[in-house]
Order: structure tokens, then C-alpha cells, then sequence
């Protein structure tokens, strides 16, 4: 008899840890994706080029993007701007500057988040099967609050980008070690739904994230405010267990004893017998001695290695394009604060749409149908003509509706189609090389700045010809 055929497989006690994870998902969006509205595509002129003095008599030639001005056939680079802040506000882009030749720095950024997402992965991974669930969540807790006020006082650039390391490093493992704790802690019955509603959390702050950051557009008081929602978690501790497979596995069975005695009085039920007996104490007596399944495990037979790198691509395409995408909205024609919002509220029928397309067609088909419909959304955004920009900003949202729910059902997928003694590995493996696809993703709108230098460069070639 396992410990949730006792306490329950989803009662008030599981909930209240679900409700708490689920809001640390809306969190993590937040601080995720407030980089598309910390900087902001802006309006700016050139004010001061470098070593380029002008009188009324010098014809002085300035390029769309004020990066560049001519005088007397000579290019010289903007050193100084002004910006357009009637209706962003301050941002880091005005802050630092970061415009022209120093643009794709705000790329990096993001880029720099998702490293500290990777590595959070591997490390807190290790460290929660070492010390437990519930230290690793207050250690990931205190990295992420600290960075998050220090880079309030943020003096440079540099600074920001390694306190926004640090958030993700912090952040993401909360999420990450949060997702194990909840599938330890809800019953058999209910895992698949709370494995899934969980990432609802992530459509919920990708959607409450346009309207914050709506009211609030300068970029500290915007940081404060993202930065204050994560306080009030401090007072939640107490209601955060530690796993109960993991103390069992441990061998810690008076721990495991109060809290299964909490859990079934929290849950309105009462333990029968010695826990000692529970099937869990005999699983960890069949695995003692065994030595955990590595990735090289999953390399060595043909049919498991083809299925491995399978899944692999398949979770790096599916990270690139949903990053890439909601990296970049921004980038569409029309409001911004209005994509990202659309972007956000596309998600909640998709993964309604997942629940019902999983059951009535089943795994594969469903996935195969969504990133067909993917690759032809994105596909035709390229041939959609540039008198026509809502057509193209409309298939992004198709494509976001079908990469999420690909990207959704992976998760589930991937541990199914692997057996239990590599299942964990398998996960983690593919979870690890989406991290790659998303680190890249926020350069996909360096193509396009690249393609305006080139046009840029073909204009001042013709115009000192």
C-alpha cells in the first residue's frame, strides 16, 4: 500500500502545494518575458555623431534608423540618442543605449536567462536528490528574491544581465524541483491532469504580464513590482512538504511519519498499520546498490538511441519557435502590449484542446498535427505581402496555438514512450537540450536587423556614389 492510498490522492493537502506552484509558474512567466517590455522596440533620433561637427553650410544625411549620418561623403556612427518616451516610458534600451550596434545585446539578455534556466536544471536537479525537495526550494528562493531586488540597482548593463542570471538560476529551479515535488505528493490518479493544469500557470502570466506592464512602464518600478509579487512566498513555507518518497527513499521515517500524519489530518484521513510497510520502503530495499541509468544508458541499443534523438529535436525545435516567438512579439504589426496578450490567451483553449485531442486521437497524432500546422503557420508568414502586416501577425498566433500545445504534450510524451529505468534521464536529457533551442531563440530577430544593416550599407554605398 502506497502513502497516497492513506492520505489521499488529491486532497486540500496536495491542493494547497498545487495552488502554490501553479502561482509560482504565473511568477516565473513574469519575470521571464519582462524583458519585452523592460526594452521595448523604441522611437529615437541621433543627437551627437561621433566627431562630426555641422554648420548651416554642411549637408548632413541621416539614415531611418539614426545609426549612421553622411557629411561630405563620409559615414560617421551616432554616440548619443534621444528617445521617444511618450508612451514606453523609461526602459533599459534608453537607459543603456542599447540601440544601433549595440541592439543585439538585448537578444543576450534573454539569452543570458536561459543559460541560468540550464544550469538551474542540472544543479538543483542534483541537489534536491542530495539534501531534499523542500532545502532546495528555500536555497532557489533566496537566490532568486536577492538578485531580483539587487538588480533594482543595476549601474550598468553587465550588472543587469548577471542579476538576470542569477533570477533564472533561482527561479527556475523552484519550477523545476516544484514540478518533481508535486508528482511525489498527488496520487496516480490525478498525476497526468496535475502534471498538466500545473503549466496553466504559465498561460495565466504570460496573459496578467501585457496588463502589468500596461500600468507600470518604467522599467524600475516595473522590476519592484515583479520583484515585490515574489515576497509574500516567504509566509507559504509552511505549507510546503517535503517529498515523501524522498524521505522514505532516505530512510527518514520519523520525518515521514509526521508528515504523513499531518497530511491525512490535513486531508480528513487516518493511518491504519505500521508505515513500514508501505510499498515505497520496498522499492527503496529493491534499488539500493543500483546505480542510476546515464544518458549513455539510452545511447547503447539502436532502437532506444534513434527514439532518444527523436525526442531530442523534437524538444529543441518546439523550444526554439515558442521562445522565438514569444521572445519577439514586439516585433509584429500592431500594439505590443496587445500581441503579447493575444500571444498569452491563445494558450488556454490550446491546452483544453490537448486534453480532449490526447484522449479522442491519442499522443502522437495530436503532436504530429500541431507542428504540421506549425511549420505552415510560420511558413507562410514569409509570403504574407508587407502591405498586409495583421495577416502575418495572425499566422504568429496560429503558430503559438499549435507550438504550445506541442511543446505541452512533450512532456507527457517523453514519459510514456521510455521505460521506467530510463525515464528520469530521458526527461532530463531532452529537457537540457530544449534549454540550447530556447538560449538561441531570442537571435532569430538579429536575421532581421541583420537584413536592415545590408539595406543600410547598400543605401550609403549609393548615396556616396
Amino acid at each position: 500500500m502506497e502513502f497516497y492510498d492513506i492520505v489521499g490522492s488529491f486532497g486540500p493537502w496536495q491542493r494547497r502545494l498545487f495552488l502554490i506552484l501553479l502561482s509560482v509558474n504565473v511568477m516565473g512567466i513574469w519575470q521571464n518575458f519582462s524583458i519585452t517590455f523592460l526594452a521595448p522596440n523604441m522611437d529615437f533620433h541621433c543627437i551627437e555623431p561621433l566627431q562630426l561637427q555641422t554648420n548651416e553650410s554642411e549637408m548632413v544625411f541621416v539614415s531611418d534608423d539614426q545609426c549612421q549620418v553622411l557629411q561630405e561623403n563620409i559615414s560617421a556612427p551616432c554616440t548619443k540618442w534621444e528617445y521617444n518616451i511618450s508612451q514606453t516610458s523609461q526602459t533599459i534600451v534608453s537607459e543603456w543605449d542599447l540601440v544601433c550596434d549595440r541592439e543585439w545585446l538585448i537578444s543576450l539578455a534573454k539569452s543570458v536567462y536561459m543559460v541560468g534556466f540550464l544550469l538551474s536544471v542540472i544543479f538543483f536537479g542534483q541537489l534536491s536528490d542530495c539534501v531534499g525537495r523542500f532545502p532546495t526550494l528555500i536555497i532557489c528562493y533566496i537566490i532568486a528574491s536577492t538578485s531580483m531586488f539587487l538588480s533594482l540597482l543595476s549601474t550598468s548593463y553587465m550588472m543587469f544581465i548577471i542579476l538576470r542570471f542569477f533570477q533564472a538560476f533561482g527561479r527556475s529551479g523552484i519550477t523545476t524541483v516544484g514540478y518533481v515535488l508535486i508528482m511525489e505528493t498527488v496520487g496516480p490518479k490525478h498525476r497526468a491532469e496535475a502534471g498538466v493544469a500545473i503549466h496553466l500557470g504559465w498561460s495565466i502570466g504570460f496573459v496578467t504580464l501585457a496588463g502589468l506592464a500596461w500600468f507600470v512602464r518604467n522599467w524600475f518600478w516595473f522590476q519592484l513590482v515583479l520583484s515585490l509579487c515574489f515576497v509574500p512566498y516567504v509566509f507559504f513555507y509552511s505549507f510546503i512538504p517535503e517529498s515523501p518518497r524522498w524521505l522514505a527513499m532516505r530512510g527518514k521515517t520519523k520525518q515521514l511519519e509526521k508528515l504523513l500524519e499531518k497530511a491525512a489530518s490535513v486531508n480528513g484521513k487516518e493511518i491504519k498499520g505500521d508505515i513500514r510497510d508501505f510499498e515505497i520502503f520496498q522499492h527503496r530495499k529493491e534499488t539500493e546498490g543500483k546505480k542510476p541509468a546515464t544518458f549513455l544508458a539510452l545511447m547503447k541499443l539502436p532502437k532506444m538511441r534513434c527514439r532518444t534523438l527523436k525526442m531530442i529535436y523534437l524538444w529543441m525545435v518546439n523550444a526554439f519557435l515558442y521562445y522565438g516567438l514569444s521572445y519577439n512579439t514586439n516585433d509584429l504589426a500592431g500594439n505590443p502590449y496587445l500581441n503579447f496578450f493575444i500571444a498569452g490567451i491563445v494558450e488556454l483553449p490550446c491546452r483544453a484542446l490537448v486534453f480532449f485531442s490526447i484522449k479522442k486521437w491519442g499522443r502522437r497524432p495530436t503532436i504530429v498535427s500541431f507542428m504540421a500546422v506549425l511549420g505552415l503557420a510560420y511558413g507562410a508568414m514569409l509570403l504574407v505581402p508587407a502591405d498586409l502586416p495583421w495577416l502575418g501577425t495572425s499566422f504568429a498566433m496560429l503558430g503559438k496555438f499549435c507550438v504550445t500545445g506541442s511543446f505541452g504534450l512533450l512532456y507527457l510524451y517523453t514519459t510514456e514512450l521510455f521505460p521506467t529505468v530510463v525515464r528520469n534521464v530521458a526527461l532530463g536529457s531532452c529537457s537540457m537540450f530544449a534549454r540550447i533551442g530556447s538560449i538561441l531563440a531570442p537571435f532569430v530577430r538579429e536575421l532581421k536587423i541583420s537584413e536592415k544593416s545590408f539595406n543600410r550599407k547598400k543605401e550609403w554605398q549609393l548615396t556616396e556614389g
